[in-house]
């Protein structure tokens, strides 16, 4: 065999190798960093766990900080029912007016567009609420040390609502605000997006940050309808226009992770998923909108699927462990007497995994921890919020695959045209 015949074979298996496992050639392990307790800590305490928390990426740059920017739709059509009664979740605020609206609806009820259900009675119990509602339980679960978020709203246009901001209490006042002013409008998809890159990009009112993950949640219940479509119809262009923004988002390095709620949205998904693909991002449909409670923790922002803490000594898991979508972990993990080999292991998505370990000397003791308490009471109201909706985590991430797979189908099928009112 000639050396100008062997190069070419191996450079040709080169590439046969690169095109069937790139992620063995690309994928980064995941970065595994346990801030809390130190290495070699020695713990006296009453309870027989203790609260375990640090940090996981597989950013390039390892960067522990992320931007994340909510862009909420408010259109009329959100006013609609979320399909279960939401109860007290995230304690929303009362809405404004003697209906519960804070400004006239134009045809929200009877559905449109094929929309189907019990006319609302109540906005605690629509979609909008549930967006918000979502947003606020996401909130509890951010690292406002290295993490900031913002808040956008579109309908006819699209509003910035409160710029990035370390202060949480700030855009939970905004997401009240919101549900306060109530739904109203058309579907201005693609307003909601520029805005969202410009703020990102630090070329509106939030301060700009090279070093941070920045990426957009966008929460819809519908699909664009406007500038083409007068917010009276679905065109092309305007599903276009959105996903050429999207486009340009993701050249910006910022994904747009979208979720796609109810009938309606469902009905007609090409936009959403292909904002969601052109972005980078990850697309996820929620058959029964008020699900996006126990939906929009999943997605992580760092890139990690899965994390598993373990205590090495006596093999026991940890009881409670919260990953969070900056991904920020907390867990209460089961300890014995004397020295323990202590263990966190992360999973990225292209499946390579990361960890990283400690010791710690642990002694029963009469003084509680009041962080490890403070954890469990929050793991359990974030549990009874889920438990509230009626389904099962598994339930629900079953119906979340399923829809995937038939808007992948739907996305290639043309949008619908209404003469219907403003959506």
């Amino acid at each position: 065999m000639t050396f100008t015949l062997a190069r070419m074979l191996v450079s040709r298996f080169s590439l046969f190798w690169l095109f069937l496992f790139p992620f063995r050639l690309w994928a980064v392990e995941p970065s595994v960093q346990i801030h809390s307790p130190k290495d070699g800590s020695r713990i006296v305490q009453d309870q027989d766990s203790i609260l375990i928390s640090g940090k996981v990426s597989t950013q390039g740059a390892r960067t522990p900080n992320a931007d994340i920017f909510f862009v909420v739709d408010v259109s009329g059509s959100t006013a609609n029912y979320a399909g279960v009664d939401l109860g007290d979740a995230a304690d929303l605020p009362l809405a404004s007016g003697p209906s519960g609206w804070g400004r006239p609806q134009i045809s929200i009820f009877g559905g449109g567009f094929g929309m189907s259900g019990p006319p609302i009675r109540n906005l605690h119990n629509s979609i909008l609420a549930a967006e918000v509602a979502a947003a606020r339980r996401l909130l509890s679960q951010l690292n406002p040390q290295t993490t900031r978020v913002g808040l956008i709203a579109f309908s006819e246009d699209a509003k910035l609502l409160q710029p990035l901001t370390h202060e949480f209490q700030q855009v939970k006042q905004a997401l009240d605000e919101v549900l306060m002013t109530g739904p109203y409008g058309g579907t201005n998809m693609v307003a909601g997006i520029r805005l969202g890159i410009k703020e990102l990009a630090g070329l509106g009112l939030s301060e700009r940050r090279a070093d941070a993950v920045k990426v957009q949640f966008l929460l819809t219940d519908g699909f664009p309808t406007l500038p083409i479509g007068g917010g009276k119809r679905a065109t092309l262009e305007d599903t276009n226009l959105a996903i050429g923004a999207a486009r340009l988002s993701g050249k910006a390095g910022f994904k747009i992770h979208v979720f796609a709620l109810g009938e309606e949205a469902l009905s007609s998904p090409a936009a959403a998923v292909g904002i969601a693909r052109e972005s980078g991002g990850i697309y996820t449909p929620v058959v029964r909108a008020a699900d996006i409670l126990s939906v929009l923790e999943n997605i992580s922002v760092v890139g990690v699927d899965y994390v598993e803490a373990v205590n090495a000594t006596t093999g026991q898991k940890a009881s409670h462990l919260r990953l969070a979508a900056d991904g920020f972990f907390s867990a209460a993990l089961p300890m014995a007497e004397g020295l323990n080999r202590l263990q966190v292991l992360a999973r990225g998505s292209d499946g390579v995994t990361g960890r990283d370990s400690i010791s710690v000397y642990y002694q029963r003791g009469d003084q509680r921890s009041v962080e490890l308490e403070v954890f469990l009471e929050k793991e359990k109201n974030l549990k009874l919020e889920v438990e509230r909706l009626g389904k099962g985590r598994e339930e629900i991430q079953r119906e979340v695959e399923r829809g995937r797979e038939d808007s992948l189908r739907r996305s290639q099928e043309p949008a619908p045209k209404s003469g219907t009112a403003p959506r």
